[in-house]
């Protein structure tokens, strides 16, 4: 029996880091990938204590065949024997819950990988895309039932997530950048921390880190969807700093409208990410996309991507309403289901296609 703890032999997907003996997992859809001529394969995994209990997915061969919640602690997973160690295969394993933000308390670590017979790193992809996201990008309710309304790790997806979808249909490897409920000027909550732009640039899921070399990983393109959180803000009570008592709020008028200054605050929040990203990656195409869960901001959102383009010059960024979820292309907690990710994946698909090279 082999046993791996270097993984030089295996694709390490997402901001995945691999450290002294072991691969971090950190971000949405993080893990490896590797062909394998093997009659057994496992892995050694470590789950940290959380409630937030982390799962993986395991697909073979591009098909989706086993998600397992990973317990706190060490432990060895058998996943395949008896494989007739002459046929090729591909194996995915990947991790299906977001990143912990500045606490890691749902980490997720593969010690090592045993197996008889023999893995190789697969050919490189013809692509490199980026996601940037909320939830939605998170894989939050695309499993469990319509009703379920828990926040657990159980109801979240890598495998059915429109941005994992959308890369393996354009042959694209991919990192996701995303957490639950946050924003771009703040988060669903009025709370002006969360910000998604304030851990874009962290390799490890830390706030306002610059520590990630984007260099080491040259994208062709990055998908943004972000915004909803921003609206749904008008919504929410606002929310009162408590280190200096200061209140946020995105505010409505009398008559229900948006307040201006509120949609003014988000636009150049778009404006000033995309500069940012522009920057980071100067050959990528940026691609905004909004709507999975309702058009409420799409016009501010739509109105700042063409007025970056219009101030910047910039004409490889582009902007794409999608399909609003309805009925049962929901999931759980109100999120889109698979449906929806589906129908998503297929529009950023086409569009992706008539722009990269």
């Amino acid at each position: 029996m082999h046993r791996d703890n270097s993984f030089d032999n295996v694709h390490v997907l997402g901001r995945g880091t691999k450290r002294d003996g072991y691969l971090d997992l950190i971000w949405t859809a993080s893990g490896l990938e590797f062909d394998m001529n093997a009659s057994e394969l496992g892995i050694a995994i470590k789950g940290g204590s959380s409630v937030n209990l982390p799962w993986i997915s395991v697909c073979l061969d591009g098909k989706w065949l086993a998600r397992i919640p990973v317990q706190e602690g060490a432990s060895r997973i058998t996943l395949f024997r008896g494989m007739d160690p002459s046929v090729k295969h591909r194996v995915r394993i990947i991790k299906d819950f977001q990143a912990d933000v500045d606490a890691h308390e749902n980490s997720l670590k593969i010690t090592e990988l045993f197996y008889e017979g023999r893995i190789c790193k697969p050919e490189e992809k013809k692509y490199r895309i980026e996601f940037v996201g909320d939830s939605i990008t998170s894989g939050e309710g695309i499993l469990g039932a319509h009703e379920e309304l828990d926040w657990v790790p159980a109801y979240f997806s890598s495998v059915r997530n429109y941005a994992v979808m959308t890369a393996d249909a354009l042959d694209a490897d991919f990192r996701l950048i995303s957490q639950s409920g946050w924003g771009i000027v703040c988060g669903y909550d009025n709370d002006p921390s969360k910000r998604v732009p304030a851990i874009y640039d962290s390799l490890n899921a830390r706030m306002n880190v610059e520590d990630y070399d984007n260099a080491s990983w040259k994208t062709d393109a990055v998908v943004i969807n972000l915004g909803t959180n921003d609206g749904g803000a008008f919504d929410s009570m606002p929310f009162t700093d408590p280190k200096d008592g200061k209140v946020y709020k995105n505010k409505k008028l009398a008559d229900g409208s948006y307040d201006p200054e509120s949609l003014a605050r988000i636009e150049k929040g778009i404006k000033d990410f995309l500069k940012h990203l522009r920057e980071r990656n100067p050959e990528a195409h940026l691609l905004w996309v909004f709507g999975m869960l309702g058009w409420g901001l799409a016009d501010t959102v739509e109105k700042a991507v063409s007025s970056y383009i219009d101030e910047t010059g910039d004409k490889n960024a582009a902007f794409l309403k999608l399909e609003e979820a309805k009925g049962e292309a929901f999931g759980s907690r109100g999120h889109p289901g698979y449906e929806n990710h589906k129908a998503a994946s297929e529009k950023i698909t086409e569009h992706l296609k008539t722009v990269l090279k």
